[in-house]
């Protein structure tokens, strides 16, 4: 609408400033006077020329400016739970002992209108088998992995698949010491990262506080 009206007065302009030059020029004593006129003319369409490609150029960029606002908007307010499985993390014990088991509750959700899958491949569905975890400490040293990684078919069979109707969970719970080297107390971050493997969302990192 706004590059519409730019055109529309670039428009006028050119036109008032043809009349402009038609009316002079036949009132012009002489050569000289046209010439003059002439340039009048040249200067005039030229600044219209520039006030256009400006307003359009304006145009363009509030135009780019919305576009990338709503892109963001978009990005940052869809969250990936809205139109995927994904993880879900949570530590049984509030603040467990170095000593004690570090069971965690692995929960797929679907929050979705449709019945989605998923393969157990890069899950503790399927068991400590692989190294769908990402542990670090507050220093930000990763945890070992101490599992097995199982050799896999591929793509995953049929019977790999879970599946799960719309507003549906499920859910299974490990011990992380079981696949990873937990050797001293502090705060630990476990992050899912299997998401490319096994289409679930890696969902949000936990932190974990082991006391001695």
């Amino acid at each position: 609408m706004v590059a519409k009206k730019v055109a529309i007065s670039c428009h006028r302009l050119c036109c008032e400033t043809f009349y402009f030059y038609m009316f002079f020029a036949i009132f012009a004593d002489n050569q000289n006077d046209i010439k003059m006129i002439k340039k009048l003319l040249g200067g005039a369409l030229a600044l219209a020329a520039i006030v256009m490609f400006t307003r359009c150029q304006q145009v363009g960029n509030a135009g780019s400016s919305n576009a990338d606002s709503l892109t963001t908007a978009g990005k940052d307010n869809t969250p990936v739970s809205d139109t995927s499985l994904y993880a879900i993390l949570e530590c049984e014990t509030a603040t467990p002992h170095l000593t004690d088991s570090l069971i965690i509750n692995f929960t797929v959700t679907n929050p979705t209108k449709d019945t989605l899958k998923f393969t157990a491949y890069h899950t503790p569905f399927e068991g400590m088998i692989s190294k769908f975890l990402t542990v670090k400490d507050a220093d930000g040293n990763e945890a070992s992995y101490l599992g097995p990684m199982a050799k896999r078919m591929m793509p995953p069979p049929a019977d790999t698949y879970h599946t799960l109707a719309p507003g549906q969970s499920e859910s299974v719970r490990f011990d992380l010491k079981k696949g990873y080297k937990i050797e001293k107390a502090g705060t630990y971050t476990i992050q899912y990262n299997g998401e490319l493997i096994s289409g679930v969302a890696n969902g949000q990192a936990i932190k974990v506080d082991i006391a001695d």
